[in-house]
């Protein structure tokens, strides 16, 4: 892509099929590492930092400080 389509701000249904999208690799990346033992004890650890590496979870994180900013403006 361009910067200038960069620039350019995401369509609604582009998000959604972004998200859409993201919650699928998400998932796949969620079935494959629930077995793997160095994964649940990151898990157990540190939560919030081993399921950071999801897409959706940053999303999640981010609309979190998003949301958290606009309340301290007002």
């Amino acid at each position: 892509m361009t910067a200038k389509k960069r620039a350019k701000k995401d369509s609604p249904l582009r998000r959604i099929i972004g998200a859409i999208d993201a919650a699928g690799r998400d998932a796949d990346i969620a079935r494959r590492s629930a077995s793997d033992p160095a994964f649940r004890r990151g898990v157990r650890s540190d939560r919030r930092g081993t399921l950071s590496k999801f897409t959706t979870v940053k999303h999640a994180l981010a609309d979190r400080e998003r949301i958290e900013k606009a309340k301290k403006k007002t």
